[in-house]
């Protein structure tokens, strides 16, 4: 009886295990590598993977670089060759965002799910992170050929071959459907989309542009073609076994992309293929030999265009490499930028976004500077003509002395060509390459080393070998003399002055604002008055001086900080010189603003010239796109109004209080939420007041923009109590609704009073007004970004028709008519994005 109800309970036992086991996903961790497939019902962890059946393949998490972030993963398709944990994973395909084309990033809690209902969805908790534009299928099945396919009842209604990133796999082919085109990645390990695109266009031409844009559209300018267009056939590209790129169109007519020498039929069961579109803009096919198993890395079996240095766009002025850099090759062939002697990096991690000058450039400010600045050969380099404004021809008369003397004294001259028996002045380096055989000599103005010693006279006769030692011994005494006291004045300055900055001593800028006179105010706000000062080591002299209140900044911080905003260089942003941190003094010390605020220029008595208008618009609206985008960290002003947009001497619009809010906040200031209103009535967004308070992005400066581009093109202040037409009550809603109601009626005229210019520029008045219209939507995500506002702007993007009328306000008899509102003393206006 007991072996009986022993074999009983064990039947059970099994039963039950069986049971479990069938109820648990068809992907586990133990049988993750020994599938090709994943199916209905089931998921697939970070852990886990799909096999292809040759084993040649592998679908699943893949994180690149561990260094930097180890909970950072891809979705992503790599070769399954070389060491099983190796990081220099050869990965062929990974997800991208279907409407955004950002790189999806998972991590560790990630999940990639195959739904009950036939759809395949990445999760992260309870975001989405991807999913296939064609959602619904039976399997998920990954190949051997490296084609990660949706399999449905009727077909494959989507595949991995159908939407590259930025590789091809042997038998892959591409034709010009939606989202079938290759991008470069950013860096070897970054693999946010790079610059660099490969497109078949319906003319029948196959293009590689360069762009700066993060939307496929904007294509920006070609620097390589096939230059088949007129064909009345669209093409496609295919990569064959044998690792060749071929072309070809419906009437049959195949040709290679590029000239190269064809492998053995036999090569695809020798070697591997794939072929990239890499970072630097080349399309390369890399090669590898099967069952290599000494772990060599792949071979570069050709590459085209073979001459990207040389490569242009923008009709020949915009190279490979940005303003004032040169392109060059490394050991491997790859394209690299490089900065000429005096010039530092944009940015170090984006080379290819050129260089600035190391030092303070010249300034037209009437002074001879000459004497302040030499001229330095940038060897072995070719530059682009086309940025001449003034050549001359060399002569007996006209020497190559008289030349650079001219350059020097001329403060717009940042470089001198020289090419055969002409001297061509250029205001900025561009599109440089390096070649032995150049026929160009390039001279690049720097600041003179002043502070170097002059060398010692050597003396006119010598009578005697004691006299020689003599010389030598006082020399080198003199040599080791100068060498001590210039490390103790180097040292000494090291810790004075950081790159691009000037510490300043409180005494320095007491005397400089006339011990803060009065009159020297140039204003005042929550955070600290302003003096107009003068510092005549300077060039130009004159100095804004802000003297911060309150001692509730984190001392720790406020140095790099400072540091940080003093790196912040636009031609439409106020420039930093330097601060002055002594005892309890906290000073910050900016260019100066001759040119006044926009507040005056736009709500004078006599409505300035229309193109002055526009003009001021989109710089100020680049300022602002620079802050967004273009800066490290990026800037969320929060007060953006005329008081805060300045004209220099040459009437260039230049935003100002940006960032000083770091110096002055505790660490929320730093994050994308904070928890007081910040800006002034009624250029505040209203996200700032209804809803959830506090949490706000970059559209609150562009809600602003809109309401000071308003401004711009009617010359009314939003917040006037009572229109001149008598025509809307007192808010800026009411001008926005005035404005949108004339555009609807077009009567968009009556928004510049009759004035003559802009009468003659309606098309563009107009435009300007419907920008305008979009910033100041109430829904933050209708609001454009700055980058797409200053493209509308320029006109080299479409402005949408009108949103619907908007419905009643949800905020604007929240605060009185022109109130000011600030964040607490511990904060400011701008704040920091992470």
């Amino acid at each position: 009886m007991e072996p009986l109800l022993s074999f009983g309970l064990c039947y059970t036992a099994l039963i039950f295990l069986i049971l479990s086991l069938l109820e648990q996903p068809h992907l586990s961790m133990t049988t993750a590598s020994e599938t090709n497939q994943l199916t209905v019902g089931s998921t697939m962890t970070s852990t886990q993977y799909l096999t292809s059946s040759s084993g040649i393949f592998v679908f699943g998490f893949c994180n690149i670089d561990p260094s930097t972030n180890s909970n950072q993963l891809l979705l992503a398709i790599w070769f399954n060759i070389g060491a099983p944990d190796s990081t220099n994973k050869k990965v062929v395909w990974f997800a991208r965002d279907l409407t955004s084309n950002r790189t999806v990033i998972a991590t560790k809690q990630s999940v990639l799910k195959f739904t009950d209902t036939g759809r395949v969805s990445l999760v992260d908790g309870q975001n989405e992170l991807w999913s296939p534009s064609q959602p619904f299928g039976s399997a998920l099945v990954l190949q051997d050929s490296g084609n990660l396919q949706l399999i449905a009842k009727d077909g494959v209604p989507w595949e991995s071959f159908g939407n590259p990133t930025d590789t091809l796999l042997p038998g892959q082919n591409m034709s010009n459907r939606p989202g079938e085109y290759l991008q470069s990645r950013n860096t070897d390990t970054d693999f946010s989309p790079g610059r660099f695109t490969l497109n078949l266009q319906d003319d029948g031409n196959i293009v590689l542009y360069m762009k700066e844009l993060e939307v496929p559209s904007d294509l920006g300018a070609p620097y390589w073609a096939t230059t088949t267009f007129g064909k009345k056939t669209k093409p496609t590209l295919f990569f064959n076994d044998s690792g060749n790129l071929y072309y070809t169109f419906s009437d049959n007519t195949t040709n290679p992309v590029y000239l190269t020498t064809e492998r053995p039929l036999n090569s695809f069961e020798m070697y591997y293929h794939y072929t990239a579109l890499d970072p630097d803009g080349t399309i390369r096919v890399y090669v590898r030999q099967k069952n290599n198993t000494d772990g060599s890395l792949w071979d570069v079996f050709s590459q085209f265009p073979g001459d990207g240095c040389s490569r242009r766009t923008n009709f020949g002025l915009q190279g490979m490499c940005g303003p004032n850099a040169y392109c060059t090759k490394d050991k491997e062939e790859r394209l690299d930028c490089e900065c000429p002697y005096g010039y530092v990096f944009v940015d170090e991690q984006q080379k290819h976004k050129g260089c600035m000058p190391n030092f303070v450039p010249h300034t037209c400010d009437g002074k001879d500077n000459s004497t302040e600045f030499m001229t330095v050969q940038v060897p072995y380099t070719s530059w682009s003509n086309q940025s001449t404004y003034k050549k001359f021809t060399l002569t007996s008369i006209t020497t190559l002395g008289q030349c650079n003397t001219s350059c020097l004294k001329d403060c717009f001259c940042t470089a001198i060509l020289i090419d055969g028996s002409s001297c061509m002045f250029v205001g900025m380096l561009t599109a440089g390459k390096v070649t032995q055989d150049t026929g160009m000599t390039a001279l690049i103005k720097v600041r003179a080393n002043t502070s170097a010693p002059d060398p010692l006279p050597v003396p006119a006769s010598v009578r005697s070998i004691w006299f020689y030692i003599t010389i030598g011994i006082a020399c080198l005494f003199a040599a080791s003399v100068i060498y001590i006291l210039w490390q103790i004045y180097i040292t000494k300055m090291a810790k004075r002055n950081q790159p691009g900055l000037r510490i300043f001593t409180y005494k320095e800028l007491k005397r400089a604002t006339k011990n803060f006179k009065k009159q020297r105010r140039l204003g005042k706000g929550s955070f600290g008055e302003v003096y107009k000062g003068k510092l005549s080591y300077l060039a130009p002299p004159h100095v804004a001086v802000k003297k911060l209140i309150g001692n509730e900044y984190i001392e720790k911080d406020f140095e790099n900080e400072v540091r940080s905003i003093g790196q912040i260089h636009h031609y439409n942003l106020v420039r930093m010189i330097g601060y002055c941190k002594e005892g309890v003094h906290r000073l910050l010390v900016f260019e100066y603003m001759q040119g006044g605020t926009l507040a005056n220029f736009i709500f004078a008595s006599k409505r300035p010239c229309w193109s002055c208008l526009a003009e001021a618009a989109i710089g100020i609206a680049k300022g602002l796109e620079y802050l967004h985008e273009g800066c490290k960290p990026r800037i969320i002003h929060c007060d953006i109004k005329p008081d805060n947009i300045l004209f220099d001497g040459m009437h260039i619009p230049r935003i100002t209080d940006f960032g000083i809010a770091k110096l002055l906040g505790d660490q929320k200031t730093q994050k994308t939420v904070i928890n007081t209103i910040a800006g002034t009535k009624p250029y505040i967004a209203p996200e700032w007041l209804i809803n959830d308070v506090g949490k706000v992005d970059t559209k609150v400066d562009v809600y602003s923009f809109g309401v000071v581009l308003l401004e711009i093109i009617c010359c009314r202040k939003a917040s006037e109590e009572q229109p001149p037409d008598n025509e809307a009550p007192s808010t800026m809603l009411a001008l926005r609704v005035r404005v949108e109601s004339l555009i609807r009626d077009g009567k968009a005229e009556k928004l510049v009073q009759q004035e003559s210019e802009p009468l003659a520029n309606m098309e563009k008045v107009e435009r300007f007004a419907r920008v305008a219209i979009w910033c100041l939507q109430e829904d933050p995500t209708a609001r454009p970004t700055m980058r797409t506002v200053v493209q509308m702007l320029e006109g080299t993007v479409e402005v949408n028709p009108l949103p619907e009328p908007p419905g009643p306000p949800s905020f604007s008899a929240i605060l009185p008519t022109g109130s000011e509102i600030h964040p607490s003393s511990s904060t400011d206006h701008a704040i920091q994005i992470e």
